[in-house]
């Protein structure tokens, strides 16, 4: 089985850089500033979460039903390379967390780790989409799925920070960065559960999600694969939460007064 494995084949990929791509990825700006539009319109409302995670669970099952692959016996099953609520999607799941809870503020952690990741996870995914989805083309709507969903997860992170849920300080910045560094870690159990199939790639943890990556390959092996990985995690969470870092320097260095939220 490992070695006959086949990734689907490609009919009308949407080539990296290509108009097509760019065009996408002129959502993430258009993204970021929905969301700071709305989180000034309508602060911080359980309405907006509620929303998020109702389009998050139906780009979900979407999911689901294009990689359903069929078995031996006439049913079909999940493509391991595909397991549902893996990275970014499993930003549903903690949606889902806030809004059933009925009091998303008192999630602060969530919140914590929640901003940075879905705006540097949205941001990343349609980047390198066409690497990660090469399997996709525009006559598919699981491709326009998939762009949506990432470009959903830049608004949401964009209007998690500037609704002002909670205050926002260094402490969340540490939360993000032990949240990431967790969920990396699952990620590696997760992968070693699944060890049955070879395509099987949670959270990244087991290869790059594309070949020829700049910054994210094999070249000097699995190790400096992770510490690569795991650097930039914990730079894009960082330059997300610079504006608070800055902000909590400047009030220490001004007499320790604390900076308003």
């Amino acid at each position: 089985m490992t070695e006959n494995f086949q990734r689907p084949a490609v009919q009308y990929p949407v080539a990296m850089f290509s108009l097509p791509h760019i065009l996408f990825l002129m959502c993430v700006p258009l993204a970021a500033f929905l969301g700071i539009y709305i989180a000034r319109k309508a602060g911080f409302s359980i309405k907006v979460l509620w929303t998020c995670a109702i389009i998050g669970l139906l780009c979900e099952f979407e999911k689901i039903l294009f990689f359903a692959q069929e078995t031996a016996e006439g049913g079909r099953r999940m493509a391991a390379e595909q397991i549902p609520f893996n990275m970014c999607p499993f930003q549903v799941i903690l949606l889902l967390v806030l809004v059933m809870s009925g009091n998303p503020r008192k999630h602060e952690n969530i919140l914590s780790y929640m901003f940075p990741t879905a705006i540097s996870g949205g941001f990343m995914g349609i980047l390198v989409a066409t690497a990660i989805e090469n399997y996709h083309g525009l006559l598919e709507i699981s491709t326009y799925r998939y762009f949506f969903y990432h470009a959903l997860l830049v608004f949401l992170g964009f209007y998690l920070y500037h609704s002002k849920p909670i205050h926002f300080g260094i402490k969340n910045w540490l939360i993000a960065i032990l949240g990431a560094l967790l969920w990396l870690t699952a990620g590696i159990w997760l992968n070693g559960f699944f060890g049955w199939d070879p395509s099987v790639n949670f959270n990244f943890a087991v290869r790059p999600p594309a070949a020829g990556l700049p910054f994210l390959n094999l070249n000097n092996g699995w190790p400096a694969y992770i510490v690569a990985l795991v650097t930039l995690g914990f730079t894009l969470i960082t330059l997300c939460y610079l504006p608070v870092i800055a902000r909590e320097v400047r009030a220490i260095a001004g007499g320790g007064k604390k900076p308003a939220v």
